[in-house]
């Protein structure tokens, strides 16, 4: 809508809603509803008009003809991607309370906000409305604009929610656009226990998308077993899309052959700086190895060229590569032109993916545990956390990651306090909780009243959390000073951490000063129970290896493992391998996501836990 447009239109939107309040009957509110000739007439002929055209119409009606049109302009406006008009229109008719008008404005004002990325309100909105009073029209609406609403904060168990709502409506209707294969996509993301979720007070069509999602799961990688298992979920469903109709990632699945490899090649430094970071990987996958006895392993020097590694492998005969570990190496490989190996690249890109090509990233990233760490903080309803972080090229990285993570939620952007040395601990804590601000509060108090008064200074109680990113000897120095601030009124202040907090040698001395410290790690520095032999076993190999070196040896374990499920996680993003480094999914990048163990620290030890 130009500028010139929009204070025209915004007139008319008015006068018109004045004159319709003024002249409309009383007897409206208590008339049933009903479809009256106009909105007959808007129907049929809606599509015709624009936004503006109905306006115009609606100007010369009255009563709830004119709401009816402007209802209809509302809508066509949300067609044109004009929002703002949509919702000043919802704004102006919410006024009036009309049932049927009640019944039809939330759905148009969700989708209104969505379209404006108004996050926190179209929140809201689906929290106050409740859909099964709506109108059917607009029910469905209302389910479409929530699912895609969620789809775009990346919560892909509300959003299969709303979009199975979306489908149960629609019963029997065939989609004619990738609403099904939405849908599709946020459902194959989910967990085993989100999907149990779906499954309460579920409709038969909720039922049978989940029971499909299940049979593919279970015959994933068996072709055959594949192809009779949807038939006979057809002749179970026949109520459901026929299976040409379905999705075409569904029946891709159905082909769907796992990378199964005899010879496979591991690109590492195996010379230079990075020699004892690709023994370690080395180590790691050779311990994996021992499981896979047909395997055969090749370990050729990444420091070549791309030609002359290539012809190696050709000689060789290999079908898969490992590495290499440098990121230069990765996007060299990825640029050369006749690279025809499925590769497991030990490192991110600097390019963008491929979707045609089996390339696959695999990094011990900080950043996963910084993306789940907000997302914990989402499901905990937390609203105010602040991040105190070293300042750092690393820490500084993980904070404005945490905080794009936290704003695409819908949220404000957190508060960031960094410090560079131990001098500034105290005085930042103090900023951060507003303790100065209390204390001048006690001194202008104790002027105004003689003799002694006896305070102490009360700390911020609006915040939720704290985000802390140090190492473990600034974090050995932060955490008490955060104890000690706090006020004995306010509510204790829970403190979370990354992997960087962590350290197995730093846990052999007091825990005292972490306790109550809660981070996230990889199984493989906790000592889970799946693993205690083989940590048992490379303990005494390795006493003395150094912590970052430990972490690459897990890498290397998993890398290894990966190999016959990356085809499986490739189609079914919410397959996950219980891994050293890890719970392990696979991004629509091909990156390979990391979900950490969590631990918490208490007055005498360190104790994994599930999810606080």
């Amino acid at each position: 809508m130009s500028s010139k447009q929009k204070p025209w239109l915004l007139a008319v939107l008015l006068t018109g809603l004045l004159i319709g309040c003024a002249q409309q009957p009383s007897t409206v509110i208590s008339q049933p509803e009903r479809e009256p000739e106009v909105r007959e007439e808007v129907v049929s002929e809606q599509p015709a008009y624009t936004a503006e055209q109905l306006l115009q119409r609606a100007s010369r009606q009255q009563g709830r003809q004119q709401q009816e049109l402007f209802v209809a302009a509302a809508n066509a406006a949300l067609t044109e991607a004009n929002p703002r008009l949509a919702l000043a229109i919802v704004q102006e008719l919410s006024s009036l309370q009309e049932p049927w008008l009640q019944a039809r404005l939330p759905a148009i004002e969700l989708e209104a906000r969505r379209q404006l990325q108004q996050y926190p309100l179209a929140l809201q909105k689906i929290e106050q409305s409740r859909p099964t009073e709506l109108a059917a029209s607009a029910r469905l609406a209302f389910s479409l604009s929530a699912a895609r609403l969620f789809q775009q904060l990346q919560q892909p168990a509300k959003a299969a929610y709303w979009w199975l709502q979306w489908d149960e409506l629609t019963a029997l209707q065939r989609a004619e656009d990738d609403s099904w294969q939405q849908l599709w996509q946020q459902l194959i993301q989910l967990d085993n226990t989100e999907l149990e979720q779906l499954r309460h007070n579920a409709g038969a069509r909720t039922l049978a998308w989940l029971q499909l999602n299940n049979t593919i799961r279970q015959q994933l990688g068996r072709p055959e077993a594949m192809q009779s298992a949807l038939q006979q979920w057809q002749r179970n469903y026949p109520q459901m899309p026929l299976l040409d109709e379905l999705p075409a990632t569904i029946m891709a699945l159905a082909e769907l052959t796992p990378f199964q490899p005899k010879r496979i090649a591991v690109l590492l430094p195996i010379h230079g700086q990075l020699r004892p970071h690709a023994q370690a990987i080395q180590n790691g996958i050779l311990a994996a190895a021992v499981n896979q006895p047909d395997t055969e392993l090749f370990f050729i020097d990444s420091l070549q060229q791309p030609e002359v590694i290539q012809q190696e492998l050709q000689a060789l005969n290999i079908e898969f590569v490992i590495g290499p570990l440098q990121r230069s190496q990765v996007d060299a490989i990825r640029q050369h032109g006749d690279w025809p190996w499925p590769t497991l690249f030990l490192n991110q890109s600097g390019l963008p993916a491929e979707p045609d090509r089996d390339q696959y990233f695999f990094s011990l990233s900080l950043e996963d545990e910084a993306s789940q760490l907000a997302a914990l903080f989402q499901r905990r309803d937390y609203r105010r956390p602040v991040v105190i972080h070293a300042q750092n090229t690393s820490s500084e990285r993980l904070a404005q990651h945490f905080s794009r993570e936290w704003r695409a939620y819908g949220h404000q952007a957190p508060e960031l306090y960094g410090f560079a040395g131990r001098d500034e601990l105290e005085p930042m804590i103090a900023r951060l909780l507003e303790l100065e601000a209390s204390r001048q509060r006690v001194r202008q108090i104790s002027q105004l009243i003689p003799g002694e008064v006896e305070s102490e200074p009360h700390s911020r109680r609006d915040i939720d959390a704290v985000y802390l990113i140090a190492d473990p000897t600034q974090t050995r120095l932060l955490k008490p000073f955060l104890d000690v601030s706090v006020s004995s009124t306010a509510p204790s202040l829970p403190v979370y951490a990354s992997s960087r907090s962590h350290s197995i040698q730093a846990d052999r001395t007091d825990h005292r000063d972490l306790a109550g410290l809660t981070f996230t790690e990889m199984p493989w520095m906790l000592t889970v129970q799946q693993s205690q032999q083989l940590r048992a076993e490379f303990d005494q190999l390795f006493p003395e290896q150094d912590e970052s070196l430990q972490r690459l040896f897990a890498m290397g374990y998993d890398a290894l493992q990966l190999i016959p499920k990356l085809r499986q996680q490739q189609q079914l993003p919410a397959l996950r391998h219980q891994g050293l480094t890890g719970e392990l999914s696979l991004t629509p990048e091909r990156n390979i996501r990391r979900q950490l163990d969590w631990a918490r620290y208490s007055q005498t030890a360190l104790q994994r836990i599930r999810e606080p």
